[in-house]
């Protein structure tokens, strides 16, 4: 799926998708629902903050994503802070594969604009025990490992365009990051223009946060190195059998 071919970002967020393109109506994520784990208390209101357009594909490839039981989704963050906190998702963790340990992966990419995927490992207790921040550009991908909540960022001036690929059935655990108000650092405008991290108060433990450039990252799936997420999917569906 590419930025200008099969949809583009219209000036308030929404997408525009080609003829050709399955998507649905986006789930709006609006200030009043993130007033749980935002840094600062805020007056709730309707002020959109981001968009997820959930199971995107063409429609010649709608069958391989049923049969694979993968979805493909496109969220847009919108530029801009609430009080000094740049705008973000409210975050979540996944479930714990049937009959296993393991909780279950997803793979993200940056279509347009930067992003900070802030993951952070909890334990038992519900308290930090690792967090760390990967910065990522247009063309990162970013793989996030079992066990890991996440957080998105949108540090930039510009809306955030990602996409993800991800196990089409379970339902997110959102309880984690609302009962702390939030991940264990929030990011704030700052003297510079990178911003600052401040530490959530409401963990008893305290981790230094990694700092972590996207492209360092190791990729668990090699079909992904010079493809697209899209494309590396309906090339190589199999390769993705470990998001399910």
């Amino acid at each position: 799926m590419i930025l200008g071919k099969h949809f583009t970002v219209e000036s308030n967020g929404l997408l525009t998708f080609a003829a050709g393109v399955l998507a649905p109506e986006p789930d709006v994520r609006r200030l009043a629902d993130a007033l749980p784990v935002l840094y600062a208390d805020v007056p709730p209101s309707d002020r959109p903050l981001y968009y997820m357009y959930r199971g995107v594909c063409l429609e010649n490839d709608r069958e391989l994503y049923q049969q694979h039981d993968i979805r493909y989704d496109i969220t847009v963050i919108l530029p801009g802070t609430i009080g000094k906190e740049y705008i973000k998702t409210v975050g979540h963790f996944h479930p714990l594969k049937p009959h296993s340990s393991e909780t279950y992966p997803e793979y993200y990419e940056v279509l347009d604009g930067e992003a900070i995927y802030l993951f952070q490992k909890n334990n038992r207790s519900g308290d930090v025990e690792e967090v760390m921040a990967i910065e990522a550009k247009k063309g990162d991908k970013v793989f996030i490992p079992p066990a890991y909540g996440h957080v998105t960022i949108n540090p930039g001036n510009k809306p955030l365009v990602m996409a993800n690929l991800i196990e089409s059935h379970f339902s997110s655990l959102y309880g984690p990051f609302r009962e702390k108000r939030g991940a264990a650092y929030y990011y704030l405008e700052g003297e510079d223009s990178k911003g600052d991290f401040v530490k959530n108060p409401r963990y008893q433990n305290s981790v230094a946060l990694k700092l972590v450039a996207a492209p360092s990252l190791t990729q668990p799936i090699s079909a992904v190195k010079n493809k697209s997420l899209y494309e590396a999917f309906i090339a190589e569906p199999e390769a993705f059998k470990i998001l399910k």
